[in-house]
């Protein structure tokens, strides 16, 4: 219970890691390159995705979280996963696991334009 207090103030502290979380985020890994977290969607959810870099800092696995994740559209799912893969880099480096894990969460909202 305890651990999971602290990985909540965690949460709620840390603004540069935004939405990464995880082993990664505890560890405080630097992000080379960061990413939109945001998606432009018809209505509010999230998408969670478990992850696990490498030591280059790429993003070599990426696979849908479905218990936390509240959005269900495979376009959207796909969007995401491809953002993540594609663009998001973390620092490299041997003192780091060979598949460091984490999670990533992309939130989705409607557009604000009139």
């Amino acid at each position: 219970m305890k651990s999971l207090l602290i990985f909540f103030l965690f949460l709620i502290g840390n603004n540069s890691f935004s939405q990464v979380y995880g082993e990664i985020f505890m560890e405080k890994r630097p992000i080379i390159k960061d990413i939109d977290y945001t998606i432009t969607y018809s209505r509010v959810g999230v998408i969670v995705f478990d992850i696990a870099v490498n030591t280059n800092g790429d993003v070599t696995s990426c696979e849908i979280n479905k218990e936390k994740t509240t959005v269900h559209s495979t376009p959207m799912m796909v969007k995401a996963k491809n953002r993540i893969i594609q663009e998001l880099k973390f620092e490299s480096g041997n003192q780091y696991p060979t598949f460091h894990r984490g999670f990533v969460q992309i939130k989705l909202h409607p557009t604000t334009e009139n």
